[in-house]
């Protein structure tokens, strides 16, 4: 499996850029006069892919929504189903991307980035997290095994800001969910939200990644998504953390021991209409070296946005 770095996507780089051509299509098609029919040629590969994988059919209908974010898409394709003790294989770059204008090549293999080891099997997912923490301009230095020799190629990472993207497949609506908790409180509210776990927390005042588990007792849907469609009202959020090992003073083993619920917090978010309700882990301090305590969740922002 090959793994596109485009941080803050955690989907195929290809699915990525068919919603960002959804989002913008129509200024696109003023530049571009093929725009739309790219857009098909895309789209169509991608579903293509999906189907056969099993994981849509032909009946099947759904709506894929994600507020407007910042990436930092480093333009990086490396093999993460061979990542180990030699790095991270580059297996291509985008043309003009940031990995391009760095100096990476496919074929290198990434050893260590910013001092951070990627020599071993959560390689890609260091290099993903480590770069969603930095902020807009970081500088990125890599230390790369190329032709047998070492070298490092740095530079400064640029950020994207996407708007909201909006894609509908299959005809009609689409399939309906189950009734959530909370429902009458939304009848009464009227309209919807969303509650995200989109990591852009503040690390200087202890907020780091969180991962939403379930909302009102069921697990929310697509599974790559990080923003989720509710009702407004007050909802049940059940949440894992995703704070960065760095940061933790004891090791994984006692971190994530067995499969318990200890690893896992509740909290109760009231959702306005028409608001994103950002989801965190929170870092106690006082309690960095108690396995069972070092952490809560907290909903630690409210952005307005529009919720169709």
């Amino acid at each position: 499996m090959y793994t596109p770095i485009s941080v803050g996507a955690r989907i195929p780089v290809l699915f990525v850029l068919s919603l960002a051509m959804v989002a913008s299509g129509a200024a696109w098609a003023e530049q571009d006069a093929d725009v739309e029919q790219r857009l098909r040629n895309e789209l169509v590969a991608v579903m293509t892919e999906l189907v056969q994988g099993g994981s849509l059919d032909a009946d099947s209908s759904l709506s894929v929504e994600t507020p407007a974010r910042r990436v930092a898409d480093l333009g990086l394709l490396v093999d993460s189903a061979h990542a180990g003790a030699d790095g991270l294989r580059v297996v291509g770059v985008t043309p003009g991307g940031f990995a391009e204008r760095i100096g990476l090549r496919t074929g290198d293999r990434l050893v260590a980035v910013n001092g951070r080891s990627l020599d071993d099997a959560a390689g890609p997912a260091t290099l993903r997290s480590y770069v969603d923490s930095l902020p807009d301009g970081s500088v990125l230095a890599f230390y790369v095994r190329r032709d047998g020799a070492m070298q490092t190629v740095s530079g400064a990472m640029r950020s994207v800001d996407l708007p909201p993207m909006r894609l509908t497949v299959g005809e009609g609506e689409p399939r309906p969910a189950a009734p959530a908790v909370g429902a009458d409180d939304a009848a009464a509210s009227g309209g919807c939200g969303r509650i995200s776990d989109f990591d852009v927390a503040p690390r200087q005042q202890n907020l780091h990644g969180a991962r939403i588990i379930a909302i009102d007792g069921r697990a929310p849907g697509p599974t790559n998504a990080r923003s989720f469609r509710v009702d407004a009202g007050r909802h049940v959020v059940k949440v894992a953390e995703a704070i960065e090992s760095r940061y933790i003073s004891f090791g994984n083993r006692a971190r994530h021991s067995g499969l318990s619920e200890r690893q896992y917090r509740t909290i109760t978010v009231d959702v306005a209409p028409d608001t994103t309700v950002l989801i965190a882990a929170r870092l106690n301090e006082e309690s960095r070296n108690d396995p069972s305590a070092y952490w809560d969740a907290v909903a630690w922002k409210e952005k307005r946005e529009p919720c169709r």
